[in-house]
């Protein structure tokens, strides 16, 4: 460039602001651009003799400000230096990687205000987008890889395009790529998601230079590698192989991030050890009114008229921004009468593109997981996911690999819930009714041959119609109207062959009626009176609000039997039950002068034993070496009479003075008494070391809880309603406690820890007058909550020496506790009594 060229770019330069310069030294080194000095001292000499000394000044000074910029110092032996890393000099071996660089970063100021994508509607999306920002931890200078999840529809693209648009300026080159699942399933997917990223990296096109995958990962690893980059992969799926497509994770330069969106959980965990992950829940109320408005009305709130149709269209919709964007779409300028209409479609039937988005999770199941989640959709949210497991291990559908498939794509949940911490069945409405709408496209025209049938009109249908058919295999039918139904039995339906789930609250059944549903699994009655029955392949039997016989004809394969609500002549006999795991016996009434007692001797597999409000004083069975104990995990007494275990040669054991040891069996990991309201005293717990939840409520004369200490594998103490025990004392349990709720133990004066617990811990202590000493529970920094409320005689808690200021800690709830002032030994007022 000859030097006037030069000095009119830099006098252009000062005259806009805006322009930039960006040199590229060639075979020259900029100090003696800078300095005039080396070729450029003599060639000065020469213009000194035919160009006036101003323009030679004009010429210096512009030589002299662009060698002061960073640029690409090219060297002879192929050598140069990245832009404002001046310091660093890097050998390239390819042909135009330096036109690679230069291309990039004059693309990149040319585009600089045109690099932010379009995103819908933005509302309620801030706290998603700060907690994604965290996840990628953009301080650290290692590269960092975050995964957004959830189900489909549910917003993770929306949520990655805001995080892109928020921080891609902090990175030199950055890529989004949509559809990722899509472009895989297309002839040569791999080499078009290659190029797409090594071109938006490099902001040229090089989509000549990439014929196979080995070019594009090694494009990438040589061209795309060195950059500081932000990638965003949307929808990923199994098909997607990071090391495949991407190449080796150690390739990229430190501050790197890649974001990947799925609605897998398991493909996102298996991209990195390290990967982040953030998981997208539903929309709060208030967010998805706000945005189905803008879509319905193009505005924030709803008109006073459309206010009730607008919650409650919201409401079905389930905080899914997919449903509310393509509904509120829909209804722009409608009348009401076409709202209303509407609703009660979406009622039954979701909206066809929001049944095309999601189904495609459904698709790629396998087809034992497809009839699960369609088993799911239709019975069983919100029902006891251990129970239904044992009708599909029976069946074959291989429930623990398919439910945690299921699960990992955010097609279910699996929560805890009520007192008895079962886990249960979650399902979004959505996806609920999208499995219902898969079930009606099977038979329109004849809802009974469709595969499920679960509601009571459509049951009805089948049964006062004797329309029973092969397709069959689950219907719910919950129908009150005991004449309509009086007259009917299995035989006038016909065989139902496949019939494998039946719930029905009135009896139409006949002795062996098996011979008419041979491949029941599942068996729930209601209110009616039963015989002795035998069904061949019954695993599940529930049993409410009958005058039960005994079954002694007891299915060989049955795993699960439930009574409750019943009127027994006597308690079951389980002559042929030894694969029995679960038995539960609740809320039952007796004959007054049949001895109540229950034997459990034959039922060796027995898992978990319920008894609650049942009338049994007495558990007998087994023999020595062949306690029906050895297997149980769960032992529950609710508002029961039991007052007597007894075991072959171990004799009787009264539970209301019981202190023998290894009564209770070390198999436990689940111990709840309820409302026992004549137990005295509990067995040693000493040997219980698999117990991890221990449940005592509402039993109000017992007076000690001994072998705390032995719980080696305790999370969970839950004490209520205990009026006469005093202390707690040996909670030794440092790596597995989690929480310890206490309520209204009016007597209880001290809660004791022989040791420094260490783990995250929640401790809940509330209505316990007397209580004047927590001991020896420091260290439990930091804890996740605190919470005492009216422990009106506590003073201090011991053994804090070690705990932060309490003003440091999370979750800290003291009220009415008016003689705490402090936490170790020195006196100091706390303010947090409220």
């Amino acid at each position: 460039m000859v030097p006037q060229e030069l000095a009119a770019i830099v006098e252009r330069q000062g005259r806009n602001r805006g322009c930039i310069i960006l040199p590229i030294f060639y075979m020259v080194d900029p100090r003696d651009v800078r300095h005039q000095s080396g070729p450029y001292r003599n060639a000065f000499r020469q213009h000194e003799q035919n160009v006036d000394e101003e323009t030679i000044r004009i010429w210096k000074d512009a030589l002299n400000k662009v060698g002061a910029l960073k640029g690409w110092h090219v060297k002879s032996n192929d050598e140069y230096v990245l832009p404002y890393s001046c310091l660093l000099v890097y050998s390239f071996t390819k042909q135009g990687a330096i036109a690679d660089l230069v291309t990039g970063v004059v693309w990149s100021h040319l585009t600089k205000n045109n690099n932010v994508l379009e995103i819908d509607k933005l509302i309620g999306i801030d706290d998603h987008v700060e907690a994604v920002k965290e996840s990628m931890a953009l301080d650290s200078p290692c590269m960092k890889i975050v995964g957004i999840y959830g189900m489909g529809g549910i917003g993770k693209t929306t949520i990655a395009k805001a995080v892109y648009n928020n921080v891609s300026a902090q990175f030199d080159r950055c890529s989004f790529v949509e559809n990722v699942r899509e472009m895989l399933e297309q002839k040569d997917g791999v080499i078009t998601l290659q190029k797409h990223i090594v071109s938006n990296i490099l902001m040229v096109n090089i989509a000549e230079s990439i014929v196979n995958n080995s070019e594009g990962i090694r494009a990438i690893r040589d061209r795309v590698s060195r950059f500081k980059f932000l990638v965003v992969l949307d929808d990923v799926d199994e098909t997607f192989e990071f090391e495949k497509i991407l190449g080796n994770m150690e390739n990229f330069v430190s501050g790197s991030r890649f974001i990947f969106t799925s609605r897998n959980i398991k493909v996102l965990s298996m991209l990195a050890d390290d990967i982040k992950l953030y998981r997208v829940q539903e929309m709060s109320h208030q967010h998805s009114l706000q945005l189905f408005c803008n879509y319905a009305f193009k505005k924030d709130i709803p008109p006073s008229n459309y206010e009730t149709l607008s919650n409650d269209i919201v409401s079905v919709a389930a905080g899914l921004p997919l449903t509310l964007k393509v509904v509120g779409s829909l209804l722009f300028q409608e009348e009401e009468e076409i709202w209303r209409d509407k609703l009660k479609q979406l009622k039954e039937i979701p909206e066809q593109k929001v049944v095309d988005r999601l189904k495609i999770s459904y698709d790629t199941l396998n087809e034992e997981a497809k009839r699960i989640f369609l088993d799911i959709a239709c019975f069983f949210v919100g029902e006891d996911k251990e129970i239904a497991f044992y009708m599909w291990s029976d069946l074959g559908f291989f429930p623990t690999t398919n439910i945690n498939i299921l699960n990992q794509r955010s097609m279910i949940g699996i929560v805890v819930a009520g007192s008895r911490k079962k886990l249960i069945f979650q399902m979004h409405d959505q996806l609920r009714d999208i499995g219902r709408e898969i079930v009606r496209q099977e038979n329109r025209r004849h809802p009974w041959k469709t595969s499920r049938i679960w509601s009571k009109e459509k049951a009805l249908n089948v049964l006062l119609n004797k329309k029973g058919t092969n397709q069959v295999e689950g219907i719910i039918m919950r129908y009150n109207n005991f004449e309509i139904l009086k007259n009917l039995n299995m035989e006038e339906l016909g065989t139902i062959s496949k019939l494998r789930y039946l719930d029905i609250n009135v009896s139409v059944l006949i002795d062996d009626f098996g011979d008419y549903i041979p491949n029941l699994r599942w068996l729930r009655l209601r209110n009616g009176p039963s015989d002795n029955f035998n069904v061949e392949n019954l695993v599940i039997l529930e049993v409410s609000s009958f005058s039960f016989n005994a079954c002694t004809q007891m299915a060989s394969k049955l795993k699960v039997l439930k009574l409750s609500g019943y009127w027994l002549n006597e308690f079951p006999q389980f002559p042929h039950s030894g694969s029995l795991e679960i038995l539960e016996l609740v809320d039952s009434f007796h004959h007054p002068l049949i001895r109540k007692d229950l034997d459990i001797g034959n039922l060796w597999n027995l898992k978990e034993l319920r008894l609650g409000e049942c009338g049994v004083r007495e558990i007998t069975g087994g023999r020595i070496g062949m306690m029906p104990w050895e297997n149980l995990k769960v032992l529950y007494l609710d508002d029961c009479e039991v007052r007597e275990i007894t075991g072959g040669t171990l004799g009787t054991m009264p539970l209301e003075n019981m202190k023998a040891m290894h009564l209770l069996p070390s198999s436990l990991t689940s111990l709840f008494i309820i409302k026992c309201p004549k137990l005295e005293w509990l067995p040693n717990l000493e040997n219980l070391v698999n117990l991890t939840g221990l449940h005592i409520h509402g039993c109000p004369v017992l007076k000690e809880i001994l072998g705390l200490q032995g719980l080696k594998s305790l999370e969970t103490l839950s004490l209520s309603c205990l009026e006469a025990v005093r202390s707690v004392d040996g909670l030794d349990s440092p790596y597995s406690l989690k929480s310890i709720q206490i309520n209204a133990c009016s007597a209880l004066e001290r809660l004791a820890s022989t040791a420094s617990l260490s783990q995250r811990l929640c401790i809940s202590i509330r209505n316990c007058p007397c209580l004047t000493e927590i001991l020896g529970l420091g260290g439990l920094q930091p804890w996740e909550t605190l919470h005492l409320h009216d422990v009106l005689r506590l003073r201090r808690l011991h053994g804090f020496e070690t705990v932060p200021p309490l003003i440091m800690l999370g979750g800290v709830v003291i009220r009415n506790c008016p003689l705490l002032t402090s936490l170790a030994q020195e006196d100091r007022p706390l303010q947090l009594n409220g």
